[in-house]
Parts: structure tokens; C-alpha cells; sequence
């Protein structure tokens, strides 16, 4: 979008509610941040429409979250930088919308963090989610379904089914939260005071 590329900071600011929900951008950057969407910015984005006119920000293929590496392998550390993502390898300057986001609207994303930690981002209601999503799965069936899906073992190319589990979702969505909480407060543009 033009408007994204060439708009004067202080136009951004004050159009950017004519093309985009700001609030579902503001929750985009602010849920990617959290769960470690690493391929989130970079590509994984879907913009949905009412009008044809302003945007809502969703995610989909939420495959490389939670520490999981997007194919599986090996399982990232819960301070994976913000520059490992993949918008800004190999070269690459970042999402420029949400660049500038981060660079304009820093105050807007704080104060939000600081509202949906308390809620759907809060440690007990992630973690209870995971916890209730697998309750109904005994091991046995877990197993079972784990044998049939890979035609008893025929097809086990799955990685990380010993890894990923939820244990390791716990210890990194509380790890992660300090992250998230240092990279937002780090936002804010450092006061110079004159000697």
C-alpha cells in the first residue's frame, strides 16, 4: 500500500484508520510478539474486509508458535529476537506497516499489552487453554491416533512429538511473557536529559 510506504509519520498517524482496524493491528503485532510468531510478519497474514475499504489484521497457520520452528525440527528459545523473524533475515527491513506501528504507536501497544496479559494473554488463561484442549486425550489415545494418522509408523516423519508438549508450552508462554514485556517497555524512546 502506497499509503504504508509513503506517508509522513504524522498522515500515518492520522489516516491509518482509513485503510485498517487499528485495534486488530495493535492485537496482531502485540499476539505475534507473545507466542513467537516468527513467520507471522513476514508472510502467515490475512486482511479481511467489510467494505473493500479498511482492513482487520488476523493470523492464520499458527504452525511456528509457542518455540515451535515452523518446520518442526527444533524448538527456539523463549527470547527468540524480534530480528530472527522472518520479515527481517536475510536482509530483509521488517513489516514496514508494523515497523511503524512499533515506531509510532508505541504507547498504544504498551497500554494494550498491559490489558489482554491480564486476560486472554494471562499465563493461568493460556495454559488453561492448552490444559483443557488436551484433558479429553489420554495417552492411549494420543498414541492411537498418533499410529493411525502415520499408518502405524509407515509415515512418522513428524517431528517434535516428543518436544512439543505442554510442559514445554508452559515454561516458554511464562518465559516469553518477560520477553514481551522487555521488547514492548523497550519501545519507548529513551529521554535524553542535558547535563
Amino acid at each position: 500500500c502506497n499509503f504504508i510506504i509513503n506517508s509522513s509519520d504524522e498522515d500515518f498517524l492520522t489516516y491509518l484508520g482509513d485503510y485498517f482496524d487499528i485495534p486488530s493491528l495493535i492485537d496482531y503485532d502485540i499476539f505475534g510478539l507473545a507466542v513467537c510468531g516468527s513467520d507471522s510478519y513476514g508472510k502467515n497474514q490475512i486482511y479481511m474486509t467489510y467494505d473493500g475499504n479498511k482492513w482487520i489484521a488476523s493470523m492464520y497457520d499458527l504452525d511456528t508458535t509457542w518455540g515451535m520452528y515452523w518446520n518442526g525440527e527444533t524448538l527456539v528459545n523463549s527470547d527468540y529476537a524480534r530480528e530472527k523473524f522472518e520479515d527481517r533475515i536475510q536482509g530483509r527491513l521488517g513489516n514496514l506497516l508494523y515497523e511503524r506501528i512499533e515506531k509510532l504507536m508505541y504507547v498504544d501497544l504498551q497500554t494494550r499489552w498491559e490489558e489482554v496479559k491480564k486476560g486472554a494473554l494471562s499465563l493461568t488463561n493460556i495454559i488453561n487453554r492448552f490444559e483443557r484442549f488436551l484433558d479429553p486425550m489420554s495417552s492411549d489415545l494420543v498414541k492411537e491416533d498418533y499410529a493411525s494418522t502415520t499408518a502405524n509408523g509407515a509415515y512418522s516423519s513428524i517431528p517434535s512429538v516428543a518436544r512439543n508438549n505442554l510442559q514445554q508450552i508452559r515454561k516458554f508462554a511464562v518465559e516469553r511473557q518477560t520477553w514481551t514485556d522487555d521488547y514492548l517497555a523497550a519501545l519507548t524512546p529513551i529521554e535524553r536529559i542535558p547535563c
